[in-house]
């Protein structure tokens, strides 16, 4: 059982998309999200499909490696589809046989969903693959930094989502070695119905969240000696600045928003 996923995974190629200040692409995050959000309509989701198809291209991020980001998040893609499929009765009816009912409605309403999380969840993979950990760390940081007279501890929200983001991939090799260990010892996890290959793994999360444990408290440890203190008197090596580049894809951001907000 092995895993190949790239969630968290950064893809480190010298294209226009990784050239990008993080600033402006946490920034663009957020802008698609909301487009998504406010679209209501097929056309202005295929016209999100298409800017971040177009973004992808532009990241030289080879396809199949963004995808298969999508794969260990295909319950949350089938959970809408399946709700609004079968449970939403209006509309014309489509198929009835005994209580299962489809409608048009239900069809149309689990079709758009699930391309909305779809969407959602391509645009935050192609961020990761597009942005090193630290300089997400670094964006989120200065982004919050007007927060701080607030109490927004910005330095260590920044820390914690680059923590999170790093640890991912470490935790799946981690899960991945525990697996062949239990093999060795003669468990089976790719035989039987669903169920029973879920009771199968369960044993192995407890050394799971023990290796998590583990890893956290040596990095807790590493930091401490270090004499990490959060953000005070914290210095840059690298220096966050705005390029032209950056100013373009920003206003291209707003003009998606502004058509998704009044024509689409």
């Amino acid at each position: 059982m092995a895993f190949d996923i790239t969630i968290g995974q950064f893809h480190n190629t010298d294209s226009i998309m990784h050239r990008l200040d993080p600033r402006t692409k946490v920034t663009l995050l957020f802008v698609m999200i909301v487009a998504v959000f406010l679209t209501d309509t097929f056309l202005g989701l295929a016209v999100i499909a298409a800017l971040l198809l177009t973004a992808l291209l532009l990241s030289a991020v080879p396809p199949k490696t963004a995808l298969k980001a999508l794969a260990p998040l295909s319950f949350f893609l089938l959970f809408p589809l399946f709700l609004n499929l079968f449970f939403v009765s209006d509309g014309d009816t489509l198929l009835s046989w005994g209580p299962i009912l489809i409608t048009d409605v239900g069809l149309y309403q689990a079709g758009f969903m699930t391309l909305r999380l779809l969407l959602l969840f391509f645009t935050a993979t192609l961020l990761t693959l597009c942005t090193s950990p630290i300089a997400l760390c670094d964006a989120t940081a200065a982004m919050l930094r007007p927060f701080r007279r607030l109490g927004v501890p910005a330095y260590e929200i920044s820390m914690m989502i680059s923590i999170a983001l790093r640890f991912i991939p470490t935790l799946l090799d981690d899960f991945d070695h525990i697996v062949k260990a239990q093999k060795t010892r003669g468990a089976v996890f790719d035989r039987g119905g669903p169920i029973r290959r879920v009771k199968a793994i369960v044993p192995c999360l407890v050394p799971l969240f023990a290796q998590s444990f583990r890893h956290a408290e040596e990095l807790a440890m590493a930091m401490e000696s270090r004499c990490y203190h959060g953000g005070e008197n914290r210095t840059h090596y690298h220096i966050l600045r705005f390029a032209p580049r950056d100013g373009v894809a920003s206003a291209l951001s707003l003009a998606v928003l502004i058509v998704m907000l009044f024509w689409l």
